[in-house]
């Protein structure tokens, strides 16, 4: 069957319009390359991060931050985890982008909202396995509000359109999270979950199930460790799909094109955002 070139143009056209923008979220407040795990959660990257451009616009659209209860101590710092000597307080990282809420020009690339990932650790020690008591997770959730006051109130005060999500691969701190919620949340927010390696490989990911009764919108989901019933569970519920890494691979980009995130995060910031304008 004959058809016209212009009318196959016309049909190309609509389909890349109807394709599905990804945001690039970076990853660990850390995204400037060469990449160096070193610096995750440091204030000095966060702001190396968040000045990085793309065509004269913002490289990023959203940034995640950690939030660690660390339980020897009873401390909320923004760390990833105990192996570093790791010390500022998890409320750090808000105020260095309310500081940057006040600065002129746009917020992301997108244009859109800035995403601001909030990870809640689900160990309060070196060990994955240190789990919080009730107390624990208590003091956690109050920690991580403080976080979202600093946010929004730099939010509100710039006029900026900010969204905030609390993950984390723990459910009760989630729903800790809602308990505490108080009574006056001017910037929008959600939840997610976050899934990583399976078991028995790793103690962190649980299922999906584990989360009932939490609003999520979003699960992260690590992009080389997905099969198929994830993904069907993920779907049925109607969450975004989030893909996560620690360094792209042919199978990133690949899984990428398969199931169309809307969100990526990721450390390699200008690399990514080169895929994805390509």
């Amino acid at each position: 069957m004959w058809v016209s070139c212009s009318l196959v143009v016309a049909a190309l056209t609509i389909a890349a319009c109807d394709r599905p923008s990804t945001l690039l979220i970076c990853h660990n407040g850390n995204c400037n390359e060469p990449t160096d795990p070193e610096l995750d959660d440091t204030i000095d990257a966060l702001n190396e991060s968040l000045a990085l451009e793309f065509d004269g616009k913002p490289l990023i659209d959203g940034i995640e931050l950690d939030s660690f209860w660390r339980g020897e101590d009873a401390v909320c710092l923004y760390a990833h985890d105990l192996d570093t000597e790791q010390q500022t307080p998890a409320t750090a990282p808000a105020t260095e982008l309310a500081v940057h809420f006040a600065r002129p020009g746009a917020l992301t690339f997108s244009g859109g909202p800035l995403h601001v990932s909030l990870e809640l650790k689900a160990h309060v020690a070196a060990s994955k396995t240190a789990r919080h008591t009730p107390e624990q997770r208590y003091l956690h959730a109050l920690c991580a509000w403080d976080i979202y006051r600093i946010i929004s109130d730099g939010a509100v005060a710039n006029a900026r359109e900010v969204e905030i999500v609390f993950s984390s691969f723990e459910p009760k701190l989630l729903a800790e999270v809602m308990a505490t919620a108080p009574a006056s949340t001017p910037t929008p927010y959600r939840f997610g979950a976050i899934f990583g390696i399976p078991a028995p490989l790793d103690s962190q990911t649980q299922p999906l199930g584990a989360y009932a009764g939490i609003p999520i919108d979003l699960v992260e989901i690590h992009a080389q460790w997905i099969h198929d019933a994830q993904v069907e569970g993920i779907r049925s519920t109607g969450a975004e799909m989030v893909l996560w890494m620690f360094s792209a691979t042919v199978e990133t980009f690949g899984a990428i094109e398969q199931y169309e995130p809307s969100m990526v995060v990721t450390s390699e910031a200008r690399l990514m955002r080169r895929w994805l304008e390509r």
